[in-house]
Formats: C-alpha cells, sequence, structure tokens
C-alpha cells in the first residue's frame, strides 16, 4: 500500500499545484482587478505566444550540461510512437459512446443531448494536461522514468490530430439545428438575420483556445437558435454557407500550438536545422541561434501558470452568473454526466492502456512510463473549454448550461482527478514490476 500512498501524495501534489495556481486567477476576479477584456487578452496571449513557444522549445529542446552523448529527439522515436497519431479518434469514439449510454440512462431531453456528447468526447487536452504532466515529472526524481522523460514531448505528438477531430466532429455535432426543433414553440425565429446571432470569426478567434471564459455577463447575447437564411422550400444551410462553416472548421483547427508543434517537428527532424537553435555538439549553449531559442523556451515556462490563472478566472465567473435554470441541464443528467466524464472515461482509458501494453503495442524502454503516461491522461480531465465556442457556433444551445456543467465538472477534480491520477500512476509501477 506504501507505493500507493505515495503516488496519492504525488498526484495531490500536482492537483493542489494546479489549483493554486487558479486560486490567484479566482482571487483576482473576485476583487475586481480583472476584466472581460483582461481575461480575453491573457487567453489570447497564451494562446498566440506562450503556449506555442512551449510545446515548440520542448520538441526542439536539448539539455546543456556539456554532455557528449547524443541529443535525442522526438523524431527518433516517432517510428515507434506512431500510436499517438491515432490515439485521438479512440478517445473521440470512446467518448461519444460513453455520452450515448450517459444521455438514455439519464433521460437527457434530445435538445441537450449534443451537448452531453460534446462533454463526454471532448476533453481538455493542452492547458490542464500539460499542467498535470509537468508537475508529475518535476515530482519524481531524473532516476526514475517519469522524472528524466518530459512526458508533455509525447502530448504534442497528439495534439496534432486532436484539434482536427475536435473542432470538426464537435462543430458538425453542435450545429445541427434539427436537435433544437423539439422544444421551440415558435420556430419562424429562424428565419432572423443570420448576422444578429451568429459569432463573428474575430469571435471564435479569440476564443478558441481552452482558456475561453466559460460565461461572461458582459458577451454578446444570442438566440437560442442559431439564425439560417432558409430558402423557400425551408431547406437549411446553402453550399456556399457549408463551404464558409467548413473554411472556418478547418482554419480554426491549425491554431498556434498546432502549428507550433508541426513547426518544432520539422526543426527537430532536420539535425543541421535543430543545431541552429540548440548545441547537440558539445552542449555548451553557444549554437548560432541559442539565444533566440533561450528567449522562447523562457516565454514557454509561463503558459502553465497563466493557463491556471485564466481558468481560475474563468470559474468563478461561472459560479457568479445568474444562470436561467430553464436552460440547464437537470440534475440528474449533469451527475450522469460528471460521472460518465470523470470516471467512466478514466475507466476505459486506463483499461485499454493496460491491455495496449501487454498485448498490443511496446513502447521503448526508458520512456515507456511517459508515454503510457500521456495516453491515459487525456481520458481523465475535465470536458474542454473549446465546447464553448462550438456552441456558439450552433448557438440554439444554452451557452449557460454547457459552462455550468464544466465547471461542476472542475469542482468534483481535486478528488476524482487526484484519485484518477494516482491509480494512472500507481498501476505505472504496477506494470513494470510485473514486466508487462
Amino acid at each position: 500500500m506504501l507505493p500507493l500512498l505515495e503516488n496519492f501524495v504525488a498526484a495531490s501534489s500536482a492537483v493542489l499545484t494546479a489549483a493554486t495556481m487558479s486560486g490567484t486567477g479566482a482571487y483576482l476576479h473576485r476583487r475586481g482587478f480583472v476584466s472581460d477584456e483582461g481575461t480575453l487578452f491573457l487567453a489570447r496571449l497564451t494562446q498566440q505566444i506562450t503556449m506555442p513557444a512551449l510545446l515548440f522549445s520542448k520538441i526542439v529542446y536539448c539539455k546543456q550540461d556539456s554532455s557528449t552523448m547524443h541529443c535525442t529527439s522526438v523524431i527518433d522515436m516517432m517510428g515507434d510512437l506512431w500510436l499517438l497519431l491515432v490515439w485521438p479518434i479512440y478517445v473521440v469514439c470512446c467518448g461519444l459512446i460513453v455520452g450515448k449510454i450517459v444521455t438514455k440512462l439519464s433521460n437527457t431531453r434530445k435538445y441537450h443531448t449534443p451537448l452531453v456528447l460534446a462533454s463526454c468526447a471532448f476533453s481538455n487536452s493542452t492547458g490542464l494536461p500539460i499542467t498535470l504532466l509537468t508537475v508529475i515529472h518535476q515530482n519524481y526524481p531524473p532516476t526514475t522514468d517519469l522524472g528524466r522523460v518530459d512526458p508533455t514531448v509525447y502530448l504534442s505528438l497528439y495534439l496534432l490530430i486532436y484539434p482536427m477531430l475536435q473542432w470538426g466532429i464537435g462543430t458538425w455535432l453542435l450545429s445541427n439545428e434539427e436537435q433544437g426543433y423539439d422544444n421551440i414553440e415558435d420556430q419562424s425565429t429562424i428565419t432572423q438575420n443570420s448576422s444578429q446571432s451568429e459569432p463573428d470569426e474575430e469571435d471564435l478567434k479569440a476564443g478558441i483556445n481552452e482558456l475561453t471564459p466559460l460565461y461572461s455577463q458582459n458577451t454578446k447575447k444570442y438566440p437560442d437558435i442559431q439564425s439560417r437564411s432558409l430558402g423557400p422550400t425551408g431547406c437549411a444551410l446553402s453550399l456556399s454557407s457549408f463551404g464558409a462553416k467548413l473554411s472556418k472548421i478547418i482554419s480554426i483547427s491549425f491554431q498556434p500550438p498546432v502549428i507550433a508543434s508541426i513547426c518544432g517537428i520539422i526543426v527537430a527532424s532536420i539535425r543541421p536545422l535543430r543545431g541552429v537553435f540548440v548545441d547537440m555538439v558539445d552542449r555548451d549553449d553557444d549554437a548560432p541561434l541559442e539565444w533566440f531559442f533561450d528567449g522562447i523556451y523562457s516565454v514557454g515556462q509561463s503558459a502553465v501558470p497563466l493557463n491556471m490563472m485564466i481558468l481560475g478566472i474563468n470559474l468563478s465567473k461561472t459560479l457568479q452568473s445568474n444562470c436561467d435554470q430553464s436552460q440547464l441541464l437537470s440534475r440528474k443528467s449533469t451527475i450522469a454526466v460528471i460521472w460518465g466524464k470523470m470516471v467512466i472515461m478514466p475507466v476505459i482509458g486506463i483499461s485499454s492502456t493496460f491491455l495496449l501494453r501487454k498485448y498490443f503495442f511496446d513502447a521503448p524502454n526508458g520512456i515507456d512510463d511517459s508515454f503510457y503516461l500521456v495516453l491515459m491522461m487525456v481520458f481523465i480531465t475535465p470536458t474542454a473549454n473549446n465546447v464553448m465556442v462550438m456552441v456558439e457556433l450552433g448557438s440554439y444551445l444554452s451557452k449557460q448550461a454547457i459552462a455550468r456543467l464544466i465547471g461542476w465538472q472542475y469542482a468534483a477534480a481535486p478528488l476524482i482527478l487526484t484519485g484518477s491520477i494516482a491509480t494512472v500512476v500507481y498501476l505505472l509501477g504496477v506494470m513494470k514490476r510485473m514486466g508487462i
């Protein structure tokens, strides 16, 4: 039981560290020091600058310790770690299945079914996982696998495919206006001018990361039903409108964090180019553009605290907002979603990784713990704030409902998420001792 207790303490440390950083954001909001504009600025700063800098520097990084040993690269292991490129498909499919079961068991209204499916399928995959993986890595000595290999490097591979699935499937799922018709007494409201309800492109680009405010009293208010321009026969979106929306989905899928990961992989895959940024010969910090890389690396180190600070601000806003109770999920549905997302999904992720490691996939020795940790970590985090923006794309759904739903997941996180992380880390040790 001692190893389990030690892992629980380490997991608690990771969650409490994240909670402490989030608490600073909640404090700033409660004291009135941060406005909606200030939160938006911090979100843009993190999305456009600090998070891309973190991911790029993690991939290109080579420790400058005057060593003559070969500086390994994630590219060297790409052939062995290809699973991270298809794992997002499995995660999203499992989430959709769990979401469907949750709607049946909780008798969720058809009106809220897409919201439940998206909540279960799309996990926070950047901010919170990066924070947790970083803290876990720092809590283990360099003599251990988890302390020697930074798991966030492998998360960057996962993030190459996942955002495309999230925005592609999620936007389609939450833009299906037929789901909302059953709860509308006057469907003639759909014929309103679309410019009155659909968020403009700048709004979307300002909120397409997982730091998006969950709910703000000062944001634009959109109708419960997304305004559409319908033809005389009552057909839905025209081909040109569909093309515009598809183009928008593609553009918001390739965001700065994704682009930074791609650039990092390109640089890391070309050894001479990588050598321009980091000294890989004698590792004494004198590469031609080492000063440039050091600047990017330093900026990237601020991503985690800024990330969690914004999360604290958002959660504080959510708890203070006045919601229309008729727009919220029922208590039974809310509890079912929390149970499905925070308990059932982690069980699926942990058991799948265990079976995968035992029977089907053998990661390279020395990096296996960090690799399998990432596979499980993407199953156990709460719903991504990105779902908020998807709701705005198909705005017949209540923004308040998803804000409260995510807020309740984070309220349960200190206990449930800590237990999940402790179980994950403990099982990694068990599998190692069993020779699996």
